[in-house]
């Protein structure tokens, strides 16, 4: 059975949540309203929402692709973590 890494669901959590955050900043001002504190409840349920997707397509996946969907999961993870990694050290 192919999973998505951990590593790979934070980091969608991640840039959920900021886009998620901007765009209730933008909200808020146009409409004179705060809703910052909807942030949290929103990305919860676009989270898994968008998790449920990936895992019902990930059922698809031949069984004898999983070993290459999974490496290509963690290469992911890899290179985005690299990245990260190169933005902290060059600041």
């Amino acid at each position: 059975m192919i999973e998505i890494p951990n590593e790979l669901k934070a980091l969608l959590a991640i840039g959920i949540t900021v886009v998620v955050t901007e765009v209730l900043k933008a909200l808020s001002g146009k409409l004179n309203v705060d809703l910052s504190g909807y942030a949290a409840q929103i990305t919860a349920a676009i989270v898994g929402a968008i998790l449920v997707v990936i895992n019902a397509a990930l059922t698809n996946v031949p069984v004898e692709l999983a070993p290459i969907v999974n490496q290509v999961f963690v290469l992911v993870v890899v290179v985005l973590g690299s990245f990260g990694a190169y933005k902290v050290i060059k600041g």
